[in-house]
């Protein structure tokens, strides 16, 4: 294996072309396969930039020129970019309701698990999942258990390291220059191309705050670093936000596997869960029902939550 491409770029990587191929079947999740540009505005990306080309098996996957990025997004750009043709966006509530099509899904119903008070990978007998609870007394008998509750993981296994991270969204009216947008832009932050005549613009990064109250600054500070990049698209309208906490660990990537006997979690997704909860669906199904992985153990073992 190449030196640039370990564990974690191998995740990814099979992460995309698992995600293309489901997104491809699926019907009414908004998919559109617009592609992306990721300008290189610094000398970090253009690196690494330049080496992920040469070593992840993408090999649509290129870097283009200032002249040709203008012409694929259709604005004028000032920088170089990554690009990545078969890349796009989807709708994440419209994707999340497809994925539970035929489940059993219990809203605002308060789980419980009394052995939750031990820590659970610790334990020296298994974990007695007729312990699980619903609400007050639904109580079932459960073939196994996926915890993938984002921060709320904390509470049957509170020894992992897991952090919050606040981030907001901008949701704009499209205007003349931007509905010539073709490809959804990233540069730091991301612009959306237009859907149904709006843009969703991102996003902060705050380690600091974890409230997911709206903040008018978010949407100033996530417009100005758009418009450093695209000043044609100066002056676009605010018609929405959005803030959200996403759930990160120590070295930003998931944690996904076995923690206990028919115990699994899924969690610490950060910005990139569309592409890494899936794959880590992939992994615990194949360890749930001992088939081969959809990786290599390399890549179990970094994302396991045994690494810490």
């Amino acid at each position: 294996m190449r030196k640039e491409f370990g564990a974690e770029a191998e995740f990814y990587s099979s992460a995309f072309e698992s995600v293309l191929d489901v997104f491809e079947r699926l019907a009414d999740i908004d998919w559109n396969p617009c592609g992306a540009l990721h300008l290189i505005n610094d000398e970090k990306k253009e690196k690494r930039f330049a080496q992920t080309v040469q070593s992840w098996p993408v090999p649509e996957m290129r870097i283009v020129n200032a002249l040709e990025a203008s012409d694929i997004a259709g604005v004028e750009l000032s920088h170089k970019a990554l690009y990545l043709p078969r890349s796009g966006s989807v709708s994440p509530k419209k994707l999340c309701a497809t994925y539970v099509q035929a489940v059993d899904v219990k809203m605002l119903s308060p789980v419980s698990l009394s052995s939750s008070r031990a820590q659970p990978r610790d334990l020296a007998e298994p974990i007695d999942l007729r312990s699980l609870r619903f609400g007050r007394d639904d109580v079932q008998e459960w073939d196994f258990i996926v915890l993938a509750c984002g921060m709320g993981v904390l509470k049957f296994l509170p020894t992992l390291p897991l952090k919050a991270v606040r981030g907001q969204i901008t949701i704009v009216k499209a205007s003349a220059p931007s509905l010539k947008l073709k490809t959804n832009l990233c540069y730091g932050g991301y612009m959306s191309a237009a859907l149904d005549g709006q843009h969703i613009v991102g996003s902060t990064f705050q380690r600091w705050l974890d409230h997911t109250d709206q903040v008018a600054q978010d949407d100033q500070d996530n417009l100005a670093r758009l418009y450093s990049h695209v000043p044609s698209f100066s002056g676009l309208e605010v018609v929405g936000a959005r803030a959200a906490l996403r759930t990160t660990a120590p070295d930003h990537c998931p944690v996904a596997g076995k923690v206990a006997e028919n115990l699994y979690v899924s969690t610490a997704h950060g910005s990139h869960g569309i592409l890494s909860s899936l794959m880590a669906a992939e992994i615990i199904a194949s360890m749930i029902l001992n088939s081969k992985p959809p990786v290599s153990l390399a890549v179990l073992q970094r994302v396991s939550p045994d690494r810490f």
